[in-house]
């Protein structure tokens, strides 16, 4: 059994190094919202808790999928640099994708400071498609499994926190899913944002979600994991020879706020073929991780 770790939505809080001409626009809209908003919604001394408990579930691999920051800023990964190593994992141990967070502005994006820092938890082990020097999809190998990293975070420009894979990263995510190279494996897609609407604002969702469904429906997967909305999330999405594509979310791993949306994270069992989600919570009474909700998804 291959028991896959889902962590989503952390964000750090780290300053080191930033300089003040980098707060303007949407950061310094953003920095003002971290001061007054975030810091008191998703505490580092969960996460922190929340990492030992990770080390301690003996997991063969952890995924990340973004908003690993709360503005982009270097000491923000830094410090979730620091977070993964207190957790016990490495770059063959844990895959990283951005989320719209680490996308917030546009120098970041156009420096591709995020995929240079977690270079090592993104190198792919197949080519998965990609003519035209594209960093994403990748693909990792572990065991039976194969982890595909998407990215559907851009700089909107506004204070939206939609996102989009976009027409040539899909053209490459069906030619990955349908390779040689993948036949027999347990496909998990990696994504930040949810595949299918499930918050009824345009500002938070995947604009080409469609487009996405499009491409599953033909080439198929056996999960979908994502973040963006803080809670846990269960839907399905039609795959091919009409099989449904489970699509699971996991909560912020820093939230502070009531039981069922407080800090969080799951645990993909997959064996030969079958998968079993489960969410491990803080409780606040006993201060610590334990598993509140196990379900068989296929």
């Amino acid at each position: 059994m291959f028991r896959l770790g889902h962590v989503t939505d952390p964000h750090f809080r780290g300053f080191d190094g930033a300089r003040v001409g980098q707060f303007t626009g949407k950061r310094a809209i953003g920095a003002v919202n971290l001061v007054l908003n975030r810091v008191r919604k998703h505490k580092m001394e969960l996460l922190a808790a929340l990492g030992q408990d990770v080390r301690g579930q003996g997991l063969d691999h952890l995924a990340v999928t973004g908003d690993l920051s709360n503005i982009a800023l270097e000491g923000e990964w830094q410090a979730s640099l620091r977070w993964l190593e207190a957790a016990g994992v490495s770059g063959q141990t844990a895959t990283v994708i951005p989320g719209n967070h680490d996308a917030y502005v546009p120098d970041v994006v156009k420096t591709h400071r995020f995929e240079v820092l977690f270079a090592a938890f993104q190198s792919g082990d197949v080519e998965a498609g990609v003519t035209d020097g594209a960093h994403y999809p990748f693909v990792r190998l572990r065991e039976n499994v194969a982890l595909i990293g998407v990215t559907s975070c851009v700089p909107t420009g506004d204070l939206g926190a939609w996102g989009e894979v976009g027409a040539a990263q899909l053209a490459r995510l069906e030619a990955t899913l349908t390779s040689p190279r993948l036949q027999g494996k347990t496909r998990v897609v990696l994504i930040h944002h949810p595949p299918v609407m499930l918050k009824g604002a345009e500002s938070r969702n995947l604009r080409d979600r469609q487009a996405l469904a499009d491409s599953l429906g033909r080439a198929g997967a056996e999960l979908v994991i994502h973040g963006h909305d803080h809670r846990d999330e269960r839907a399905t999405m039609p795959g091919p020879n009409g099989r449904e594509i489970p699509v699971v979310g996991a909560g912020s791993a820093s939230y502070s706020g009531s039981a069922e949306k407080r800090a969080r994270y799951n645990i993909y069992e997959i064996d030969a073929g079958r998968i079993t989600v489960v969410t491990r919570a803080h409780d606040e009474e006993t201060d610590a991780f334990r598993e509140v909700r196990r379900e068989t998804l296929s």
